[in-house]
């Protein structure tokens, strides 16, 4: 997971982050940089994800975290700079995981 110019969570190789923040669930901006993800927006459609920017060292701090994209859909990150994450597939990955795997199954074409 990279940061920005300016010291924010930016995105992965080829994927976009999703981190637990003050209990809510965020990803960085369009403005960070990051990758514009058909994943990442189809999640912001249907579930209520805030756009913010988030410090770097948010990531270790954080409850849990994932990654999303086209061919991994959403995926559980465990450990951040070799320290296990207390959340790997916490509440707010499962619904995420839940919710994008029901819009595959209801649209073919989301």
């Amino acid at each position: 997971l990279f940061a920005n110019t300016l010291g924010n969570l930016c995105e992965g190789t080829g994927s976009n982050v999703f981190v637990e923040l003050d209990g809510r669930l965020v990803t960085p901006p369009l403005s960070s940089g990051c990758l514009a993800g058909v994943t990442r927006e189809l999640l912001l459609e249907i579930l209520d994800i805030g756009e913010v920017d988030v410090p770097i060292e948010h990531l270790g701090h954080t409850e849990e975290a994932f990654i999303t994209s086209s061919t991994r859909d959403v995926l559980a990150v465990a450990h951040v700079d070799g320290e296990q994450l207390p959340l790997t597939n916490g509440p707010l990955t499962k619904e995420a995981a839940e919710s994008f795997a029901s819009l595959k199954a209801s649209n073919v074409d989301p």
